[in-house]
């Protein structure tokens, strides 16, 4: 009963939290625009997708399945990630005055609970994914005549790099490109943030470490 108690009021309480994290992006498009608020496109799906994602964490943790600190570190990522993902859907942008706190407060979560991660170890596989992500953008964007994929991609890889090993972000851009490349198609140019998003809470549950 009190582990119910205790899933009911999380949930009340993160439901609560997503809504601001919203509230918190409609404002920043308006003053960047120096508009009047609206309403954020796919902003019901977004929600959904956050519940489901604080449903998963809480559940997880009373089945003993994730660590505090783990809950923790999921919850945050996707906090940035309904954020960046809300202004990747209603502007296509993900400004870097959204990835470079998420970037700060990804590294001072690892440095604080990951001992296995020291600041250079953060610095050498930020700076590893970095530059060859820019340099493929560069080339594609070359190639193509247009650009494929803008900057703020690259910092929000970058910025889940200090959240979660290297070759799990990987992972995670790996399979959002398997699901945009084909969406991509049909559209001449697709927000790749939301779907970077869609995977970001993946390696909380499952780490290629963990499994090799």
């Amino acid at each position: 009963m009190i582990d119910l108690l205790f899933f009911m009021t999380g949930l009340l309480l993160l439901y609560g939290a997503g809504r601001c994290v919203l509230s918190l992006t409609a404002r920043y498009i308006a003053r960047a625009e120096n508009g009047a608020l609206s309403e954020l496109p796919q902003r019901a799906l977004l929600l959904g997708m956050w519940l489901t994602l604080c449903v998963a964490v809480l559940g997880a943790g009373l089945a003993g399945l994730l660590a505090p600190s783990h809950q923790f570190r999921v919850l945050l990522v996707g906090a940035w990630c309904l954020a960046l993902a809300s202004l990747d859907l209603a502007r296509f942008w993900l400004p870097f005055a959204f990835t470079a706190p998420m970037a700060v407060t990804g590294a001072m979560f690892s440095l604080v609970f990951i001992p296995d991660r020291g600041a250079s170890q953060l610095v050498a596989e930020g700076l590893s994914l970095f530059f060859p992500l820019l340099l493929i953008r560069q080339i594609a964007g070359r190639i193509a005549g247009h650009e494929m994929f803008g900057l703020g991609d690259i910092w929000l890889i970058t910025a889940l790099v200090m959240w979660y090993p290297l070759q799990d972000v990987l992972l995670v851009t790996l399979l959002a490109l398997l699901i945009a490349l084909p969406a991509a198609w049909k559209q001449h140019y697709l927000p790749f943030g939301p779907f970077l998003c869609l995977f970001a809470a993946l390696p909380a549950f499952i780490s290629i470490q963990e499994v090799l």
